[in-house]
């Protein structure tokens, strides 16, 4: 299995090594050669601050990383959130996070295509959550206070309406129908965290939100996305469609993953 371990800091690189994680540096840091990053011929690495991980998904995809790569698995973590092994408990060290990593293919996954993370599973929203995030669309949606909060919801309360909805116009005409129904649901698998079972259903993966968001980008560009909520806002649109993509081109399996801010520890 080949993880890719992506972070913002210049910190670990032996701990991810070590864990059987692939260290890939993005953003403003400054990462030395022995680190994977974004950065090619034609790359879009100066615009991370909107696409998030996916400055390096799309080196992956147009640099021909994955090319003559036969791998089993390939996956995606982050500095602080990791995939783990099943009943692990919450880590107080680097060293307990170490005996959590996932390092080996569980025969759970035989027959399947596509590793999610654990699901987010949407409720009903605090009032004072709801007025902080926003207060607006309370007035939109008053049911929101007595409600379950839908996968759309939770977006617009975070980044607004206008991207998602505009977002949704560009997808292929035989898809919009069928993520309006997935948005209408309470739970979503987050953070862009997958593990792909071959290259093959990752490239295709790559086209698809790539094509995508690149239309996106056409239509927000004169946007100032550097406020609040919109600042990855290609990211946060990936995050709701990865998973139903997925679902609708995969056999999927939701895995236990942890959060730990390895920053905060350095080694």
């Amino acid at each position: 299995m080949k993880t890719f371990c992506i972070s913002i800091y210049n910190e670990n690189y032996s701990f991810f090594e070590n864990n059987n994680l692939t260290p890939v540096g993005l953003g403003n840091s400054y990462f030395g050669n022995e680190w994977v990053n974004d950065k090619f011929e034609n790359d879009i690495s100066s615009k991370n601050k909107n696409f998030g991980e996916y400055s390096f998904h799309y080196r992956l995809w147009k640099d021909l990383l994955l090319n003559n790569k036969d791998y089993e698995w390939i996956g995606f973590c982050t500095y602080r959130r990791f995939w783990v092994n099943k009943n692990s408990l919450p880590p107080k060290n680097l060293e307990e996070l170490s005996n959590s990593i996932l390092k080996n293919i569980p025969s759970e996954w035989n027959g399947y295509e596509c590793i999610l993370a654990e699901p987010i599973i949407l409720g009903k929203q605090k009032f004072m959550k709801l007025l902080k995030h926003n207060f607006k669309y309370i007035f939109k949606k008053p049911t929101l206070l007595i409600n379950r909060c839908t996968i759309k919801d939770h977006f617009y309360l975070s980044h607004g309406s206008f991207f998602l909805e505009e977002a949704i116009k560009l997808l292929d005409k035989n898809e919009q129908d069928k993520f309006q129904k997935y948005l209408n649901g309470h739970e979503f698998n987050p953070h862009n965290l997958f593990i792909c079972k071959n290259t093959s259903l990752l490239n295709s993966y790559y086209t698809k939100i790539f094509n995508w968001l690149f239309r996106c980008e056409e239509i927000f560009k004169s946007f100032n996305l550097d406020t609040y909520g919109k600042k990855r806002i290609y990211g946060f649109l990936a995050e709701r469609y990865l998973p139903f993509w997925f679902k609708e081109n995969s056999k999927t399996l939701n895995w236990p993953y942890i959060y730990f801010d390895t920053n905060k520890f350095k080694k």
